[in-house]
């Protein structure tokens, strides 16, 4: 009888463990980007962010000289004119703001509509700037396409 007792009571414990892992309340840093054109994944890379977890925050500074330098981190993906890009988090953001760089210096807002961005038509590299903002922090992001 007391091992059974035992048994139930790890298992109780074994739930609640999943439980508080799967809502991450330990989380230290913000989501990823999942950034996607069609069924290609666009590699993206993580700036600097500012995270408030159950038990600490911190802000965290990445050192990239500008934007075009964070974007450059993968090689640009390939995509064609007009194509839609998906941008998404495993946890839904309270606001993502996005800008498009050509170059060092030549920068414009960007409007996502349905989690998406529209690349231009016009052939040539495209750097991506994404910020998201949730109740714990925010975080920012870089990515580039090529289109051809």
């Amino acid at each position: 009888m007391a091992m059974r007792k035992i048994l139930a009571m790890a298992n109780i414990i074994a739930v609640i463990a999943i439980i508080v892992f799967m809502i991450k309340p330990f989380q230290t840093s913000p989501p990823t980007a999942i950034v996607t054109a069609g069924e290609v994944a666009i590699p993206t890379t993580q700036g600097s962010y500012c995270w408030d977890g159950l038990f600490s925050g911190h802000c965290v500074d990445k050192a990239y000289g500008s934007i075009v330098a964070m974007g450059e981190e993968y090689k640009p993906t390939a995509v064609s004119p007009g194509e839609k890009i998906k941008v998404t988090f495993n946890k839904k953001p309270k606001k993502v703001e996005a800008e498009q760089w050509i170059g060092e210096e030549q920068v414009k807002r960007v409007e996502l509509k349905n989690h998406t961005i529209m690349v231009p038509d016009r052939k040539g590299i495209y750097m991506y700037h994404l910020v998201a903002h949730w109740k714990q922090g925010d975080g920012s992001y870089a990515f580039s396409v090529e289109v051809r």
